[in-house]
């Protein structure tokens, strides 16, 4: 692999992705103009709009930090592993291995880990499980998430989890996906603090009225696909509610940039 060819693809493809942001950016009209010139008059009156909309938000913090754009080779490394597992049947759809039980496996939902450890750990029924921690805050009621992380923040997309499928207190199978030899293409970036880019996601028109961010996290996302790799970026991953129908939706906002990512 040419890796430094690779990189300068990266480059040059962030390049025209950043021209792209600045100029939607510029295009949002007085409001973003108003976030950039007064940050601290803005964040209240946005924060009081959310409360006249009827949108709970609960507490929010300033603290930004640090990530990194991350690449993973596209390869058939899980399928070639996947022949050392037994006491269960399994199949490749894309890169992504799914894989059904011989026998299904009691777990209890609020402490799934503590059965599952073993499970994971243990290179006859998991590939690579080692590389995987438990991730409660991405689990559900109907699915048990473990998740590869970088700079100790997980994996959003489903490229770098393991999902377990759970029904009425059992395990079934699972659907994994992997990502191995990942490379971080640039230095670390400042990342939006969870507050800014629950502004921004109101600013877009993505928070509907009489909602609540029931939770957010910063995780990595699917960004593009070239040359046979795929890169990864840290996203805000909130979770909203709305609170007459009690439907849940899930918004995603780039943590470098601000911008609304596809509604997933």
């Amino acid at each position: 692999m040419n890796f430094k060819r690779i990189e300068w693809i990266f480059f040059v493809a962030f390049i025209m992705l950043d021209v792209f942001l600045v100029s939607s950016y510029f295009k949002q009209g007085p409001i973003m103009d108003a976030t950039a010139n007064h940050p601290e008059n803005t964040t209240v009156s946005v924060l009081k709009s959310m409360r006249d909309d009827q949108i709970t938000i609960g507490e929010t913090s300033n603290e930004t930090g640090t990530g990194y754009y991350v690449s993973s080779p596209n390869n058939d490394d899980l399928k070639n592993k996947a022949s050392q597992l037994r006491y269960q049947s399994w199949s490749m759809n894309g890169n992504l291995l799914n894989s059904t039980f011989a026998t299904m496996i009691k777990v209890n939902a609020d402490n799934p880990q503590k059965v599952l450890k073993s499970i994971v750990n243990d290179p006859n029924q998991i590939v690579d499980g080692k590389d995987y921690q438990y991730s409660k805050a991405l689990s559900t009621k109907d699915t048990i998430v473990y998740t590869q992380k970088v700079n100790d923040e997980p994996f959003y997309d489903n490229g770098g989890q393991i999902r377990f499928h759970l029904k009425n207190g059992y395990v079934q199978g699972y659907t994994q996906g992997h990502l191995d030899n990942l490379q971080t293409l640039r230095g670390a970036r400042k990342t939006l603090s969870q507050k800014r880019a629950l502004i921004w996601l109101y600013q877009y028109n993505k928070l509907p009225s009489n909602s609540t961010v029931e939770s957010s996290n910063l995780a990595y996302s699917k960004m593009l696909t070239v040359n046979g790799n795929t890169v990864y970026i840290p996203t805000w991953v909130f979770e909203i509610k709305n609170n007459a129908s009690g439907t849940i939706i899930y918004r995603r906002i780039n943590a470098f940039t601000g911008a609304v990512m596809d509604d997933n």
